[in-house]
């Protein structure tokens, strides 16, 4: 699928790829709600990772188009997925230089310090381990010091993370307001944008696809998230 018809397809309403949201108004269902948007991610790390293309993705960025785009979340649960669906490891890198951090929201810590951290062989050594097949690599890590995401430094940071994982999940700020969402989608083997139901305006996300473009970096699909369902409960039993 063409990028284009990805972004088409989204704005027609008719999404084939996963969508979540986090709150629901009165009288949604919230059950059915949680149910439909775990299908869809599901369906989203099948379509992704086990299409069965000539290359299969191993390093998927995530990013949003504006700063609403609950990715955080949304990259948490296909991590979860993707881990129960392979016997390989799985890692959710935060990307980002002030993330809404996935640690603190599950109430992870790691008592290790950012000198400790560069002195490991390997990145594994200090990531945060979530389950069995599931590691989280917090911002301060993958980032270490730098101040600017160089495609030089990139590469090497992304040959580490092939060494120590099978598949890299990166959490990475608004394409629409930085670079380092473009130059990482480059770099890896595409990029999954997330769009904000009732706020992302098509403009945007057209100008977002013509970076990408710009910038060689695969368009692999589109999420909508905070989409709400305001059905009535019974109505929902009967679908």
């Amino acid at each position: 699928m063409s990028s284009a018809t990805v972004l088409n397809t989204i704005f027609g309403y008719d999404v084939s790829t996963a969508e979540t949201h986090r709150r629901q108004e009165e009288g949604t269902c919230n059950s059915h709600g949680r149910r439909f948007g775990q299908e869809q991610i599901c369906s989203l790390v099948q379509q992704i990772f086990f299409s069965g293309g000539a290359k299969t993705p191993r390093q998927v960025v995530f990013s949003g188009v504006d700063q609403d785009a609950n990715v955080g979340e949304i990259c948490l649960q296909v991590g979860h997925v993707l881990s129960a669906q392979t016997s390989g490891s799985v890692c959710i890198v935060e990307a980002i230089r002030q993330p809404l951090h996935i640690a603190e929201s599950l109430d992870v810590k790691s008592q290790v310090s950012i000198q400790q951290r560069e002195e490991f062989d390997c990145i594994r050594d200090s990531a945060l381990m979530l389950s069995k097949r599931l590691w989280l690599v917090p911002s301060d890590v993958f980032l270490q010091r730098e101040k600017i995401l160089s495609a030089a430094w990139l590469r090497g940071r992304l040959d580490e993370l092939r060494l120590d994982f099978d598949y890299t999940i990166f959490q990475t700020a608004p394409t629409g307001q930085c670079s380092d969402a473009a130059i990482l989608g480059h770099l890896c083997d595409g990029v999954v944008l997330v769009l904000t139901a009732n706020s992302t305006r098509r403009v945007a996300a057209m100008k977002v696809k013509d970076r990408l473009f710009s910038a060689n970096a695969r368009l692999l699909g589109t999420v909508l998230s905070n989409r709400s369902f305001p059905i009535p409960e019974g109505i929902y039993r009967r679908l």
